[in-house]
């Protein structure tokens, strides 16, 4: 098994209340306890309107991560999702995987207009997103995981699902308990899938006798 040496950084996005982010910041921090290196990059969603200069910020901070000669993958949680697949389709090759937690990734339609008035650059992310999610390989699309609890009112778990990509569902109801779940008691699992993208992402193919 391909032995790998350099860091592993875990870039976390979270959702449209980036602006409180209610010991999220925290959280990720710990994931230090499973031997990767968190980060938070908020969108900070309902600033300004653009979506290009905060994805550009996102993008940055892989490209800044990847320079310095270390693992990189993303999580996103809720909105946060759309950012960070957006993020991936533009640098899967140097993205070990991603993981969504209760991600609004389908049927943008059905999301209350009043949240795409206060957040403008999150309708343009789930827009651009239909587009971008089909183009994606088949073996790039496996590199992702999305997770959705059993029940969420928010985001129903019909929208969380990406064809060919892993899917998990966790035994909880409701939206923000079933991040805060995600992100605590499920870290090590978030953590052990993006570790094995790793080492597939760098697996040499073999050759041939």
């Amino acid at each position: 098994m391909l032995e790998l040496m350099s860091e592993h950084h875990v870039i976390y996005v979270p959702g449209l209340g980036d602006a409180k982010m209610h010991g999220q910041a925290l959280v990720v921090k710990l994931w230090r306890l499973f031997g990767m290196r968190g980060h938070v990059v908020p969108m900070w969603w309902a600033t300004g309107k653009a979506l290009e200069p905060k994805l550009k910020r996102l993008l940055d901070k892989v490209d800044e991560l990847v320079a310095a000669g270390h693992e990189v993958s993303l999580v996103g949680s809720s909105a946060g999702a759309s950012a960070v697949l957006l993020a991936f389709a533009q640098r899967h090759s140097h993205i070990s995987g991603v993981v969504c937690i209760c991600g609004k990734i389908q049927h943008p339609e059905t999301i209350n207009p009043m949240y795409f008035k206060v957040n403008p650059a999150f309708k343009t992310a789930l827009e651009e997103l239909q587009d971008v999610l089909p183009t994606l390989a088949p073996a790039v699309r496996y590199r992702i995981m999305s997770i959705h609890p059993l029940r969420d009112d928010q985001v129903p778990p019909a929208d969380t699902i990406i064809r060919g990509a892993r899917e998990k569902t966790i035994w909880t109801s409701g939206h923000v308990f079933s991040i805060a779940v995600a992100l605590t008691l499920f870290a090590p699992s978030i953590m052990r899938f993006l570790k094995r993208q790793t080492i597939e992402l760098h697996r040499e193919p073999e050759t041939a006798l």
